[in-house]
């Protein structure tokens, strides 16, 4: 916009064209002073986003014209240094944005510095004042605030989800729980807030991964981002649904027994275990911890161990309890039957005369299981131990064979096996020698049986049982410490 300001005053510098008489200046006639004119580069409205930079570059027809710039709040700028500033290039004055803010929105306005100008006749200046503005239009992009990736809630208690979008124009925001929309509703759990969401008594269901998404519309386009928030609910310790608070479990002096005790909790619990009122320590016995696990290894000298074993989960929220009754079993003899059924290039197929017991409640002296060690001959030769032996353990079922699979073609291994029940593991079978058949061409069988017929259809069902349907890894208290070495 161009404005024409008259403007009265003492002058003192000598314009091109003026004359002096009597001391005094004295300005040429102006026929056409429509022709002072400023002019703005660039003069279109232009969208920045913060943190932009931008230059606005002012000047006027006359180049010994001064100008100046004056902000939206019509202060005049006078840095010439800093995140806005002006630089005077002689024949033009440009006004610097280094990095745009959101404060910078509105008009700046370049016009005619007459005091710096002196322009007049007799004292009296007859230049035409000129203004000239430009719309500043400023927009900020999404962003989240104060929004941690990782909250945490209180099992029962309301809680609040953080999530802080800024941006202009302000942006629209949805929820999302696990990938799923999250609707609100006035009488409903969950509840929108201006910096995030709430939840009314948070129950263990509702931790999770939350996502915040922002969507922004302005004149120029479209944006959109999102924020995902693990949401962890702080809960007391909780044992597994399927096991009780109290428990039996089995085994035989000189052996060996493994207790193990789980809870779930958030944050962890702290286990600790005690037998007659007595705290035990992992000075004087063996105890594993994991993360929601405890194992208490005991070797049983004499009779005396047997008792009652408590062990107890706390956290900063609650405490439960789980009491094991150790009581004193039967050591099972070994598997009388151990041959071997069929073979071909990574299959061993092991008969050990399992039978399975229906009887409710379960003996403890019952065999319920078999554990195999196998090792390549040429391996177990070079140490002579069974420490790195691969071990295979089986649950027990009537007339079922146990399939040793995943091995090396054309190799000798050597094997072993034990029975196993409530009390724990049998004494280990003799070791037997069985090797696998070379890879055969395709579409040639490699396979054989001992002791029955190819067309044998039990073998066949069996067999089709182990490809289909692998045997599942059954893991009871007492063989827990086996797996303690890859758990903890």
């Amino acid at each position: 916009m161009n404005d024409v300001i008259p403007y009265h005053g003492t002058a003192h510098t000598k314009l091109p064209g003026a004359s002096s008489i009597n001391g005094n200046q004295q300005i040429s006639k102006r026929t056409e002073p429509v022709s002072d004119t400023l002019k703005l580069t660039p003069e279109e409205e232009t969208a920045h986003f913060v943190n932009q930079s931008r230059m606005v570059t002012c000047s006027h027809s006359n180049p010994d014209v001064k100008l100046k710039w004056r902000n939206p709040k019509n202060v005049d700028i006078s840095e010439t240094k800093g995140r806005v500033h002006i630089e005077d290039k002689g024949d033009s004055l440009s006004l610097i944005f280094e990095a745009i803010a959101r404060s910078d929105q509105g008009n700046w306005t370049c016009e005619v510095d007459l005091e710096g100008s002196a322009l007049t006749s007799k004292g009296r200046v007859d230049v035409s004042v000129l203004r000239k503005s430009f719309k500043m239009i400023v927009y900020e992009p999404i962003s989240f605030r104060d929004t941690s990736t990782v909250q945490t809630a209180v099992e029962d208690k309301d809680a609040t989800i953080r999530c802080e979008v800024k941006g202009h124009p302000e942006p629209s925001v949805s929820w999302y729980f696990n990938g799923q929309p999250l609707f609100f509703s006035n009488n409903g759990r969950y509840s929108k807030l201006a910096d995030g969401m709430s939840i009314k008594k948070v129950v263990q269901n509702d931790s999770g991964e939350y996502t915040c998404k922002a969507f922004q519309i302005s004149a120029t386009g479209s944006s959109f981002e999102e924020k995902t928030i693990r949401l962890n609910i702080k809960h007391k310790p909780y044992l597994p649904a399927w096991k009780p608070s109290v428990s039996d479990a089995y085994g035989y002096v000189g052996g060996v027994v493994n207790l193990t005790c789980e809870a779930t909790a958030e944050p962890p619990a702290n286990f600790s275990w005690s037998a007659n009122n007595k705290k035990l320590t992992p000075k004087s016995h063996i105890i594993y911890n994991g993360r929601h696990v405890s194992m208490l290894q005991i070797m049983i000298k004499t009779s005396s161990i047997f008792g009652k074993y408590k062990c107890e989960a706390k956290n900063e929220l609650g405490t439960v309890t789980q009491e094991i009754h150790l009581k004193e079993g039967t050591k099972p003899d070994p598997p009388s039957l151990f041959q071997l059924r069929g073979v071909n290039s990574d299959t061993l197929d092991i008969d050990v005369g399992a039978t399975k017991s229906h009887d409710i409640p379960p003996d403890p002296t019952t065999v319920i299981g078999y554990r195999f060690e196998l090792m390549p001959t040429d391996e177990y030769l070079k140490s002579r131990s069974w420490d790195r032996a691969s071990r295979r353990d089986f649950d027990v079922a009537d007339g079922a064979t146990y399939l040793l699979v995943q091995l090396v073609p054309d190799t000798k291994y050597l094997i072993r096996v034990a029975a196993r029940n409530a009390a724990g593991l049998s004494d280990w079978t003799e070791v037997k020698e069985f090797s696998t058949h070379p890879l055969q061409p395709h579409g040639t069988s490699g396979s054989t049986v001992a002791n029955a017929k190819p067309t044998d259809v039990c073998f066949k069902f069996v067999w089709f049982l182990a490809v289909a349907l692998p045997t599942v890894l059954s893991i009871t208290h007492h063989r827990f410490a086996d797996l303690t070495k890859g758990r903890f």
